[in-house]
């Protein structure tokens, strides 16, 4: 089988997983609540604040250093946002790939933005997910599997969310 048959294959599976699993509680949370405007979320899990925008520490990484940026300002889709506030994301991820390299000694990344509950969206509020990589890590199929079950998680320890933020806030700091 080549690689691109497995490629297709494996996303298919994550799609029909995504789709047929989600149950009609969690499509009722969809559109109710936005965590990324709830203090108590943003004050566990920020490790980065600026004028326009948050970056925030997943409390279900994929992999270590797993992050989210979000614009403070509530916008549930990506064309809604202001050129300032593109602009100012972009910066964002700059400086948290150079702080998870150096935190988590990371060499590549995944950028994921979804718009709308039909794509897969659980928070509306615009939120680009960071997913670091090592070098060697090459399963797509681990990767994937890993996207859809990161939900069904138990969240990490506070002890461990607050290492990683300490961490982080000291390699951004010394940018």
């Amino acid at each position: 089988m080549t690689k691109f048959l497995k490629f297709v294959l494996c996303i298919i599976f994550c799609l029909c997983l995504f789709f047929f699993f989600q149950t009609d509680s969690d499509k009722e949370k969809l559109g109710r609540y936005c965590a990324f405007c709830d203090s108590q979320v943003i004050n566990a899990q920020k490790f980065y604040e600026d004028d326009l925008v948050l970056a925030l520490y997943t409390h279900k990484p994929i992999f270590p250093g797993h992050a989210l940026v979000i614009p403070k300002r509530h916008v549930e889709r990506f064309e809604n946002l202001n050129e300032e506030e593109i602009a100012q994301i972009g910066r964002v991820i700059k400086k948290i790939n150079n702080a998870v390299e150096k935190v988590f000694g990371t060499s590549t990344y995944l950028l994921l933005q979804k718009n709308g509950r039909e794509a897969g969206q659980s928070v509306p509020h615009v939120h680009f997910h960071y997913i670091p990589r090592q070098t060697g890590d090459r399963s797509f199929i681990k990767f994937m599997l890993k996207m859809y079950f990161v939900n069904k998680w138990k969240p990490i320890s506070q002890e461990e969310m607050q290492g990683n933020l300490e961490k982080m806030r000291k390699a951004i700091a010394l940018e």
